[in-house]
């Protein structure tokens, strides 16, 4: 009897006191080398807390942020800032709530800082989640990254109202709730750009009646970088020598535009930004670049794309590479398929990573890619989520795509593409740039079929033809001889199609208008 009882006191020990003020969620986020944001909401008004963080193995003074007591009219949500970290050091922090601290595993949390200058790390990418329950947040976790960058629909709850707390509640029930993707929250802090089921609902764009409380919502959960303005969640970063550019494609997108002129303003001058400063740009984009004509994705603004692609070359814009969320495929391509510039001849190639869906089935909505394929998801039970591995010798950044699928239900994962490139930014290295000029190779139709023309083309190559979406309709094999081939084809299908030209020394990418 009295063991019952010492270890019913000891089991009531480690619970909360009744009536107790306690944190209910919470997550990290704005990692920078020196600070770290965090959000946590409380169980009531008022209560005053503060975070408390020391670094591994915590035998040093801790550090902690300033007292905040949050309000109803922010849901009893803290902003909590931690400042005066040691760069490329590991993290544990956990709060005090009205002067008690609590140090309960549940409650607890960790980060690590990057190191200031050249520095090598990874990170978790991926868009779609339809669960937080799913075994793959913890094959996420298990690769052990600094940060986990999402590229939309953090949820799909399709919030769209002029009730801020219809916005506020996925934040709490699909997102901060479900395990094991708050473990992985809980250990990596987030970068986040929402995408439109987790703005206000499927294809929602500026127009949306819930536009201000999706953004009110956002403020007061998300522990972000910067913000522009009250609305839109344009945000950028820098770890190591890599300079990270969100773009909101959902606060002001319209019929006609994805990005309000300020917004291609901004990220104009954040790619500056990083050419000024010798760094390689990760452009995150939560609709697909490089699909062709198809709905809700830059295709559907070909305008628009190829003013930007006029301007990325025109700036010099050479080391930079692309991150896109949105369709349900890992896919990547070196650039090839992703100049949309007058005339197609920008001299760099910006590597594009399609990583998603975390957990949906598969859908593929267009593009080109010539570096591993297109894998959609083949359905729900099996996750999907990209690794980006930055390897710096403080010469050259090494970036490295991984795409990884989950084994149905469990948390085993496997590699599914691969692709690794390198540059050496503020210096004049032509490694971004393609070794032939594709804008001197031409496909023209006649009666005998394809005649193709790519001077400086010799030897044994391949012909892909695509539609205008990207599915391939026709492969063969070819001679050149001379910088010309023929495909005795004369039953093309009609309408716009994308030629592919390998040879030994390179690849080159040409449309047509077949009739």
């Amino acid at each position: 009897m009295r063991r019952t009882l010492q270890l019913l006191l000891i089991l009531l020990g480690t619970l909360p006191c009744l009536g107790q003020d306690t944190v209910q969620y919470f997550w990290s986020g704005a990692l920078t080398s020196t600070s770290i944001h965090i959000r946590a909401r409380v169980s009531a008004s008022n209560a005053n807390v503060r975070v408390m963080a020391c670094a591994l193995p915590c035998d040093q003074p801790p550090i902690w942020s300033s007292v905040i007591s949050p309000l109803d009219v922010h849901d009893r949500v803290a902003p909590l800032v931690l400042e005066g970290l040691e760069p490329g050091t590991p993290y544990q922090y956990r709060f005090e709530v009205n002067g008690t601290l609590d140090n309960s595993p549940q409650h607890t949390g960790y980060f690590r800082t990057p190191p200031t200058g050249p520095a090598s790390f990874s990170f978790v990418v991926g868009s779609c989640n339809g669960s937080g329950a799913h075994p793959v947040w913890q094959s996420m976790r298990a690769r052990d990254p600094l940060f986990f960058l999402s590229t939309g629909d953090l949820h799909y709850n399709d919030p769209n109202s002029e009730d801020v707390e219809i916005h506020r509640a996925p934040y709490r029930d699909a997102v901060l709730s479900p395990t094991p993707m708050t473990a992985l929250l809980h250990e990596a802090p987030i970068a986040y750009v929402w995408d439109d089921h987790d703005f206000c609902g499927n294809t929602s764009d500026g127009s949306a009646i819930g536009r201000s409380n999706a953004a009110q919502a956002y403020r007061e959960y998300m522990p972000h970088y910067a913000l522009p303005d009250s609305v839109s969640i344009d945000q950028s970063f820098t770890i190591g020598r890599v300079h990270f550019v969100l773009s909101d494609l959902r606060s002001n997108k319209s019929l006609g535009a994805m990005m309000s002129p300020a917004q291609h303003d901004w990220l104009l001058n954040e790619l500056l930004y990083a050419k000024a400063n010798a760094l390689v740009a990760c452009w995150v984009t939560p609709l697909t670049w490089n699909s062709i004509a198809w709905e809700e994705n830059w295709g559907c603004q070909p305008f628009e794309r190829n003013m930007l692609a006029d301007a990325l070359r025109d700036l010099g814009i050479a080391d930079l590479f692309i991150l896109a969320g949105d369709a349900h495929m890992l896919a990547i391509d070196d650039g090839t398929n992703g100049d949309f510039s007058t005339g197609m001849n920008n001299p760099a190639r910006y590597p594009i990573f399609q990583a998603a869906a975390i957990n949906r089935s598969g859908s593929y909505k267009g593009g080109t890619f010539n570096q591993g394929g297109v894998f959609p998801n083949p359905d729900g039970y099996r996750g999907q989520f990209g690794e980006v591995m930055v390897d710096d010798d403080g010469e050259q950044v090494c970036i490295t795509f991984n795409g990884w699928r989950t084994d149905s239900m469990s948390a085993a994962i496997s590699l599914v593409n691969t692709y690794t490139f390198c540059r050496a930014p503020g210096s004049t290295s032509s490694a971004n740039t393609a070794p032939n000029d594709r804008t001197q190779a031409t496909a023209l139709v006649d009666e005998h079929g394809l005649q193709l023309r790519w001077p400086g083309a010799a030897g044994p190559g391949t012909i892909r033809l695509y539609d205008n979406v990207g599915h391939l309709l026709y492969e063969h094999r070819v001679m050149w001889l001379d910088g010309r081939a023929e495909l005795p084809m004369t039953d093309l299908p009609n309408g716009p199609l994308i030629v592919r030209m390998t040879h030994a020394e390179g690849a080159t990418t040409v449309r047509i208008i077949a009739r």
